[in-house]
């Protein structure tokens, strides 16, 4: 009598430890990146709601936005005077968050990740 295989074979095994492997590395390049936007984001936010702005002209409120972000150890972009834009709106400022992220995954398998996120800060 034949038993039947139960089970995965080796062969198996090695395919589904070699995508779960692509897939952890993969997360460890790119998480990082989006954990940045989540900070970037909430350092804007925090800007727009932040008493201590009433008042402030936009190169001031730009100084405390990369102080902030410095303190975020966000240096790189707190050093790219093009990845954030202050636009004069009615009774404060606009501003923008555009930038982009490039990183390697693998070999020459890199990724590009694109954020947009904009706030409107109020200084009257």
């Amino acid at each position: 009598m034949k038993r039947k295989q139960s089970g995965l074979t080796m062969i198996s095994w090695v395919v589904i430890l070699a995508y779960i492997a692509v897939q952890v590395i993969m997360g460890m390049r790119i998480i990082p990146v989006y954990l940045n936007y989540n900070s970037v984001k909430s350092v804007m936010d925090e800007l727009a709601v932040d008493s201590e702005i009433k008042g402030m002209s936009a190169k001031n409120i730009s100084t405390l936005f990369r102080k902030r972000l410095r303190i975020n150890n966000l240096y790189d972009l707190a050093k790219d005077k093009d990845a954030f834009k202050f636009k004069k709106i009615k009774n404060g400022y606009n501003l923008t968050a555009k930038y982009e992220e490039r990183g390697p995954i693998w070999g020459n398998l890199k990724f590009v990740a694109d954020f947009e996120y904009e706030v409107d800060i109020f200084v009257r």
